[in-house]
């Protein structure tokens, strides 16, 4: 942790160029180098520092480091903390910079999620959701519907193979259910609705894949990933950084299925990553060139050939190679089928609490009902 601390400091004190912070691994990590080595040749005295920094600690080092003028220029983070770092005057809003070309460049849901009390607070990256893998040498045809995903349960858990894996106790991933009964975490007003008949049932059903051995209890991602890899798992609910944790064995993705209950599709958050400029920035007219370049179609296509991610540039989608990818298209037809994840500050009170509450209900210790009128209690008084 101190040679982290050492080597962001280093970077950040740079008298020129421009320092940006990542929490890239793996394909991600190197798609992002390769486009920020092409920079780096064109303008050797204005180069871009890349700075690795963990995903856990990222949010708060950037909270802490940049009202101190330590952070770095730019950063790459989810859209779901602008509120919080507009609000605070942690990020610089950069609609000055983007005209109506540049704007045009992106899809607008994915403009719109880096967009925050009338401005423009990031250039979006990529866009992520979940969707459903599965190893065809267990379930040739994935299951379509939640009736379909029980079905499967009665026919390999007595094989000891899980129908579905997921981390379930976790809002990020109940969310397809929750969202498919219709229900939210913010009503159209912008209140709370965490306490309603169709999160109640969203619970219930998801307490229903535990008791039918659909799924496991509390299953973390690296327990996830090697059920998937032994064959003990049929198939797997997440996003495209797990390609990167599939080893040995037949696997292809899909959309998430319909919940047969409401005849309504399973519907994942929708996050954006985005490009986002600190507004301690030493050199704000540069920074800004920077994001534009590594935003443009060609860097998005770099990034979604080598990494797989699912870019938000519209022509970048022209490219032969990327419209034949099945994996890409899989995601990107699960996009048609997701809810946008919220930007405002209060949601940062939700997950912890909701996460507890649902593994309460999942253990069969409480009923959904009275958890979930609690729960709501309990993150208002947070939220106030």
């Amino acid at each position: 942790m101190r040679a982290l601390v050492l080597l962001i400091l280093a970077a950040c004190s740079s008298p020129h160029g421009i320092v940006l912070w990542h929490a890239y691994n793996g394909a991600e990590r190197s798609a992002l180098e390769a486009t920020a080595a092409a920079w780096n040749a064109d303008h050797a005295d204005d180069p871009i520092t890349l700075v690795a920094v963990p995903y856990d600690a990222f949010a708060d080092k950037l909270s802490s480091a940049i009202p101190r003028g330590n952070g770095p220029d730019l950063f790459i983070y989810p859209q779901d903390r602008i509120g919080d770092w507009a609000d605070a005057g942690v990020i610089e809003p950069i609609e000055f910079w983007v005209d109506d070309a540049r704007a045009d460049r992106f899809t607008p849901a994915s403009l719109d999620a880096m967009a925050y009390k009338g401005s423009l607070w990031g250039l979006p990256m990529a866009v992520k959701a979940l969707a459903l893998y599965y190893n065809p040498d267990i379930v040739p045809v994935p299951p379509r519907t939640t009736d379909d995903v029980l079905a499967l349960a009665e026919k390999l858990h007595p094989r000891g193979v899980f129908a579905l894996a997921y981390p379930n106790v976790d809002l990020y991933e109940h969310a397809p259910w929750l969202h498919g009964f219709g229900g939210s975490v913010f009503d159209t007003h912008g209140a709370f609705a965490i306490a309603t008949p169709e999160a109640a049932k969203a619970m219930s059903f998801a307490r229903s894949l535990v008791t039918s051995g659909a799924t496991p209890e509390d299953a973390q991602a690296s327990l996830i990933a090697s059920l998937f890899n032994e064959g003990r798992a049929a198939t797997v609910i997440s996003g495209p950084w797990f390609i990167g944790d599939i080893a040995n064995v037949s696997w292809k993705v899909t959309t998430l299925p319909i919940v047969s209950a409401t005849g309504e599709p399973a519907r994942p958050f929708a996050s954006a990553e985005g490009l986002m400029m600190s507004a301690r920035a030493h050199d704000k007219d540069a920074a800004f060139a920077v994001m534009d370049y590594l935003s443009n179609d060609a860097s998005a296509i770099t990034r979604a050939k080598h990494a797989r991610q699912v870019v938000p540039n519209v022509h970048a989608w022209d490219d032969a190679a990327l419209a034949s990818d099945a994996v890409l298209a899989a995601f990107r037809a699960q996009l048609d089928h997701v809810v946008a994840m919220p930007n405002d500050p209060r949601m940062r009170s939700v997950w912890t609490p909701y996460r507890t509450a649902l593994g309460e209900v999942l253990s069969g210790r409480v009923e959904p009902g009275a958890t979930l009128d609690k729960l709501q209690h309990e993150i208002e008084g947070f939220a106030r």
